[in-house]
């Protein structure tokens, strides 16, 4: 994936690249301008690598449902996730606007429910749970 591909897409807060078929790896730097990326799904592809440094500081969650790659291998590359940052192996958010509203600071479980699931972090920490 192309660091040209999301240049310009400042106040991108999430991406859901699943079920496509990108299988070369995130390289360094590849979303450092996008520094209000917190969500991104490479969910039922088949990436197998992820270099340090590809994600911003600000990111939250990473979904590798069903990829090529698991959360424990890339957990085993130093630098692949920022700080904090979290991997889900089960589970996608499956909701009506995937994973564009995570973490607006709005609970939108009333456009549709599964945002307040786990499989959606409960709308990014938006909504209060069940």
């Amino acid at each position: 994936i192309s660091s040209d591909m999301f240049r310009g897409l400042y106040h991108l807060t999430g991406i859901d690249l699943s079920h496509t078929n990108i299988s070369h790896p995130i390289h360094a730097g590849t979303f450092a301008n996008n520094k209000d990326l917190g969500f991104m799904s490479l969910a039922y592809t088949q990436i197998q690598a992820v270099e340090a440094g590809a994600f911003p500081g600000s990111f939250e969650h990473l979904w590798l449902t069903g990829c090529g790659l698991t959360c424990a291998e890339l957990e085993g590359v130093d630098g692949a996730l920022p700080s904090g940052a979290r991997c889900t192996d089960e589970g996608v958010c499956g909701a009506i606007f995937g994973m564009a509203p995570l973490g607006n600071g709005l609970c939108n479980e009333k456009s549709d429910p599964l945002y307040n699931k786990a499989a959606c972090l409960r709308d990014g920490g938006d909504c209060a749970g069940e």
